[in-house]
């Protein structure tokens, strides 16, 4: 299986036309992305409800409640990459929608449903996402960041490592693995995890495209591999397909799932990026500047 690059498309028409729904699709996503950040690919539903919360990877997997003017709790996904670190997508961080950070958020490693908190809820101390992020205009390279939380998870002490893979990396799994991504949808009932596992399609430079299914609430999920050495972090979920409505494909009643050929993507870990997540004080100029928002 042959991943395409950006670098490497030729000027057919056909590679123009993938071009230009590939920056269709992110565009519009990127307009409403607190809420088309995914869709269901179809033929059927597979997503697995994940009730082992306590047993690693699993326990690491963070339900963010985020807190806006009027909006008491605003869900997205994180991964625990360390006792007091948190990765995520840029838009749980900083919301288009509101224009601005939210005013709190508190992060439930591990949560099970509603009133399943394994490891209880942490408070962000601080966060930050990179300018690139909060400017834009090509938010969809620098939708990642990262929360430092007030104080370490106890009892928690295994992390997925974060890893920045080459090309001939990801051809191999793209032949050989599936990707997995694990969070808390809006679809579901409030506080429960679903994980899928599909392939993954097409990589660009700063981007990764994979037929998992995942609907509003899984961004900033991590995107996992497992190459047989335990699960390891390759990319952060950001963005999904609409419908001709504007929705995400099967996240509701009203919508059908996406067709086959359609994907899901993430920002892929680079060495730049996995050093912005784990130094995100460290001076840097322009769109790279990581941006602390409390």
């Amino acid at each position: 299986m042959r991943l395409l690059e950006t670098s490497s498309r030729c000027g057919c028409r056909a590679c123009r036309a993938n071009m230009m729904a590939d920056n269709t699709t992110l565009f519009r996503v990127h307009n409403l992305v607190e809420e088309v950040d995914s869709a269901i690919i179809g033929p059927v539903d597979s997503r697995v409800q994940e009730v082992q919360t306590r047993r690693f990877p699993w326990n690491t997997i963070c339900h963010l409640c985020r807190s806006f003017t009027g909006i008491p709790c605003s869900g997205c996904s994180g991964t625990l990459i360390a006792p007091d670190l948190v990765l995520t997508a840029g838009h749980c961080l900083w919301s288009l929608r509101q224009a601005g950070p939210p005013k709190e958020i508190s992060v439930a490693p591990g949560r099970v449903d509603r009133d399943g908190l394994p490891y209880g809820t942490i408070k962000a101390a601080h966060f930050w996402v990179p300018r690139g992020f909060i400017k834009g205009p090509d938010r969809s390279i620098w939708d990642f960041g990262v929360i430092r939380l007030v104080r370490p998870v106890s009892r928690i002490t295994k992390f997925m490592p974060m890893v920045s893979l080459g090309q001939t990396e990801l051809q191999n799994i793209a032949a050989n693995h599936r990707l997995s991504v694990a969070g808390y949808p809006s679809d579901r009932p409030i506080g429960t995890m679903w994980r899928h596992s599909e392939r993954l399609k097409r990589v660009t430079p700063r981007r990764l495209f994979y037929s998992v299914s995942t609907c509003p609430g899984h961004s900033g999920s991590s995107v996992t591999v497992d190459r047989g050495r335990g699960p390891e972090i390759i990319a952060v979920h950001t963005t999904g397909i609409l419908d001709r409505e504007g929705r995400s494909y099967g996240c509701t009643r009203a919508t059908t799932m996406a067709p086959a050929n359609l994907v899901n993507s993430g920002v892929r870990l680079t060495d730049a990026v996995i050093n912005a997540v784990l130094h995100p004080a460290t001076f840097r100029s322009g769109d790279a500047e990581m941006v602390q928002l409390k």
